[in-house]
């Protein structure tokens, strides 16, 4: 699986990271996700962000996974 995150988000994740609240991005992410099964709030939000990750692709406005993976696996070999 490929997962494609806006600069925003990506910072975040990076952030919570570096913060020490979490190991790795994955950690992060697989927080954020059972957040959203708690919360009715997350899961529209979470629609609201997957619909905007899909305008994005359909204008184009992705990045290569194999530029995310090696990204992704500096964070990996820093924790």
């Amino acid at each position: 699986m490929s997962i494609t995150l806006s600069p925003e988000d990506q910072k975040k994740a990076e952030d919570l990271v570096a913060s020490g609240r979490f190991s790795s991005i994955n950690d992060a992410l697989h927080a954020g996700l059972e957040a959203i099964e708690e919360d009715p709030e997350w899961q529209e939000y979470a629609r609201d962000r997957i619909a905007a990750g899909l305008e994005d692709i359909k204008a184009g406005r992705t990045v290569p996974a194999e530029e995310v993976l090696a990204k992704l696996r500096t964070y990996d070999q820093k924790a």
